[in-house]
């Protein structure tokens, strides 16, 4: 299932810059404020139904030990492999 959302999305990312678009990551200080708004929210449920409380505070330990995982694996190998493509096609 990943995979096909992945592929999906090249697709889509083609055919939106075939269109104009401009591809920008969003700045840092931008995330940062989701971030907190996002965690902010989370806490908020969590107090409110602990329901809730059961299901995320495993999952956000088991994504905060994935997010170690992925800086060291797939976090290197990425920002290789993006330079090493655009340095291939003569973009920089």
């Amino acid at each position: 299932m990943v995979a096909k959302y992945d592929a999906k999305n090249t697709e889509a990312l083609r055919r939106l810059v075939a269109g104009g678009a401009q591809l920008r990551a969003f700045p840092r200080p931008v995330m940062e404020a989701c971030l907190k708004v996002a965690n902010g929210l989370y806490d908020e449920l969590v107090a409110k139904h602990p329901e809730f409380g059961k299901i995320y505070e495993p999952w956000r330990k088991f994504r905060n030990d994935q997010l170690l995982w992925f800086r060291v694996a797939e976090g290197s190998y990425d920002g290789f492999m993006a330079t090493a493509a655009s340095a291939q096609s003569g973009r920089k």
